[in-house]
């Protein structure tokens, strides 16, 4: 909060807010003086710097430290609490008054404060403040707006979507790996599907950080093969036993090893077991859970270990089947062993045909989203996209499937939704039978039963564009509903009648990923 003369700014001073990668500038206004204020976060320091600059003014700080245990020792311009550090380049002292803490500035002043971080650390950063600000800018700078890129808003797209990414980043002791989002953090855990698509806009301009997670991920392959939704920063496993993350373990994989060309990985060994090893058990696991079409079967009525996991898909699922396709693939490239690769290769080929032949509804035009014995959701999920980008779709099909979803889970089409141009939905319609969906997706447009969800979003515009379609609409819709809402940092999912999920949602920056990527060759070919 901000006092000038004695008196509060009013939250409805017009005041200008600049926001790209790690960065944040307000600027406004007072009939004293022309104040503003840049807050950044630095990716060598825990913490979160500010620089105010207020001129000749004399202005009053309040911060109110929210989650800060109580003060235990205070300095001129350093304060230290049961859980916190707070310093200041202002020769005043602070004050403290019912939790919160207020200094009076003038001119430009340094801030910092940082949680659990060490006095040593916390100094440091703070002494080197101009250096953690320089980088900031020059991390900014440095980086390439992709061609496809063609006007500011699409930069800020761009950036607010890959810088996403990277703020994701974390390291508590040998775990350094991507966070989900926001939300994701108590307690701090990686993903394996969320890291796929987090990744992809950095595989070839951050080939470190995507060789930690790999690393990071593949501690949590069970001996077995099986792999848990996400590994925490003890590397204990979170909710294990998933469908869709093994398969997606694979692709980080291989797509890390064909674009960086470093097949090394491969050959690192986790607890005794190289990663090459731990490709061959997962894929012999997931092989013991086919039947006789060579398609894995979801046992269970109330299965819900994929990615929408409000929601029990049972039997064949094409999303899942897409995924392990892949995965076939990838495997059948990552052996040299040509008996190995050729069994890869074959199982592969069965998984498309029968895909094709059992999910695919011709009537309707695209592939149904599961099928059990005695029950088949026809319903439209956006998840299927991975048909068309994997090759299991030919282009016939495909250009099929785009038209339908189009037509139905594009909003500025389907007007039945009733909500109004909200981008993409992630189904549509949305789950009719009452028992398949739980706690938020029991709910028409909320999270996993129809509401828009960046990620896939973003895979189904760089669909559009391989075949020549407009895919700027649904990412550029996206884009204005976040931020004419307030969402500044890609969230994970919104709807126009239910909360809007985590911000800073790592797998969101699949945006990047699709501008950088479109109009060019297929990435997954």
């Amino acid at each position: 909060d901000l006092f000038s003369a004695g008196k509060p700014l009013s939250p409805y001073l017009t005041k200008k807010v600049e926001m790209i990668g790690r960065m944040q500038k307000i600027s406004l206004q007072t009939d004293e003086a022309e104040l503003s204020i840049t807050t950044f976060l630095s990716a060598k320091a825990p913490g979160v710097f500010f620089l105010v600059d207020s001129g000749d003014t004399a202005l009053d700080l309040s911060l109110n430290c929210r989650g800060a245990k109580s003060e235990s020792q205070r300095q001129t311009a350093f304060v230290a609490g049961e859980n916190f550090l707070l310093s200041s380049s202002s020769p005043g002292e602070w004050v403290k008054e019912n939790d919160a803490f207020y200094l009076t500035v003038k001119g430009r002043n340094y801030l910092f404060f940082s949680f659990d971080a060490s006095e040593a650390e916390h100094r440091d950063a703070f002494c080197n403040f101009d250096l953690h600000f320089n980088e900031t800018l020059r991390e900014i700078a440095k980086t390439k707006i992709p061609a496809s890129v063609l006007s500011e808003e699409e930069k800020a797209m761009y950036l607010a979507a890959r810088f996403t990414a990277l703020q994701n980043y974390k390291v508590a002791g040998d775990f350094r790996a991507f966070a989900a989002g926001i939300n994701y953090i108590h307690p701090l855990r990686t993903y394996y599907r969320d890291s796929y698509f987090t990744l992809l806009p950095l595989l070839s301009s951050e080939p470190r950080l995507v060789k930690e997670e790999i690393l990071t991920l593949a501690r949590g392959v069970g001996e077995d093969g099986s792999c848990p939704s996400a590994v925490k920063s003890d590397f204990d496993t979170f909710w294990g036993d998933h469908y869709d993350s093994p398969s997606l373990f694979i692709l980080e994989l291989y797509d890390y090893v064909r674009v960086t060309g470093d097949r090394s990985i491969l050959d690192q060994r986790i607890k005794g077991t190289s990663l090459l090893e731990k490709v061959r058990a997962i894929l012999a696991r997931l092989h013991s859970l086919t039947d006789e079409t060579g398609l894995l079967y979801k046992e269970g009525a109330y299965n819900k270990r994929d990615w929408a996991d409000e929601v029990c898909r049972g039997g064949y699922v094409t999303y899942v089947e897409a995924l392990y396709y892949r995965a076939l693939i990838a495997a059948s490239r990552l052996f040299s062993n040509a008996e190995e690769s050729l069994l890869f290769r074959t199982r592969a080929e069965k998984v498309k045909d029968s895909v094709n032949r059992l999910l695919f509804d011709e009537e309707k035009g695209y592939y149904v989203n599961y099928k059990t014995e005695d029950y088949t959701e026809d319903n439209l999920s956006i998840d299927i996209v991975f048909t068309l980008l994997f090759g299991i779709a030919d282009e016939s099909r495909a250009r099929r499937i785009l038209n339908r979803m189009e037509e139905l889970l594009e909003t500025s089409h389907n007007a039945l939704q009733g909500g109004g141009d909200f981008g993409v939905m992630c189904v549509y319609p949305p789950y009719s039978l009452p028992k398949s969906t739980c706690h938020k997706s029991a709910r028409a447009y909320d999270y996993h039963n129809g509401a828009n969800w960046c990620y896939l979003t973003a895979m189904y515009a760089y669909a559009k564009s391989l075949y020549g379609k407009d895919w700027r609409t649904p990412l550029l819709t996206t884009f204005r509903y976040m931020t004419e809402h307030g969402h500044y940092t890609p969230v994970e999912y919104f709807s126009p009648c239910r909360p809007a999920g985590s911000p800073l949602q790592g797998w969101s920056a699949a945006i990047a990923f699709a501008q950088e990527y479109a109009e060019k060759p297929n990435f997954f070919e």
